[in-house]
């Protein structure tokens, strides 16, 4: 019984240590893993009272910030999609969610020419058409995710010109511009 004792008390906190340090590794192997040279990543950092999201640029071994958020409410960094052609990475979409407009803001960051841009306006329910991203003359066509593949027939409109639309279809597709946020 002495023995199971000493056993608890002496060996039973250094296999709890080893196993700690062996996580460690693990963690920081996957975040080096995440950081591929001339890539994007994203890094959260959690404080008590806010989130800070930093979007960032590993060049040749050296870490550009792109774009940083901090947030106390539930705005986010999510992404989105990376646009390829041939094999070719051209480049990466970033939803920047801002929870008090309760809509998102579309990041690109344009792998040819290093540049990141940010639709400076909010939309609720649109998300961009990535093959249809222009960087030269920054737009974007943005989709709504409600549209109806067809009208819906009037059930509440006398006039028959006026046609009753759910949830705003009306409004499939619109064009949104992108400005620059930042160049490496």
């Amino acid at each position: 019984m002495r023995i199971f004792i000493l056993y608890c008390l002496f060996l039973f906190p250094l296999t709890y240590i080893i196993a700690k340090n062996d996580c460690v590794e693990q963690n920081s192997a996957k975040h080096h893993s995440l950081a591929e040279q001339d890539t994007l990543y994203l890094e959260t950092e959690k404080t008590e009272f806010e989130i800070l999201y930093r979007l960032c640029f590993n060049q040749q071994g050296e870490k550009h910030v792109v774009f940083e958020l901090k947030a106390v409410d539930d705005s986010s960094i999510d992404f989105m999609q990376s646009y390829t052609i041939n094999g070719v990475r051209k480049f990466d979409c970033y939803a920047v969610y801002d929870g008090v407009a309760d809509g998102n803001r579309f990041l690109f960051f344009d792998y040819g020419s290093l540049k990141a841009y940010i639709t400076p306006a909010c939309f609720s329910g649109f998300y961009p058409i990535c093959s249809s991203v222009d960087f030269s003359k920054t737009e974007v066509l943005l989709r709504n995710e409600h549209s109806c593949p067809e009208q819906p027939s009037d059930t509440l409109s006398i006039d028959s010109k006026v046609s009753y639309v759910s949830f705003d279809c009306n409004n499939r597709i619109i064009k949104a511009t992108f400005v620059l946020l930042c160049k490496l």
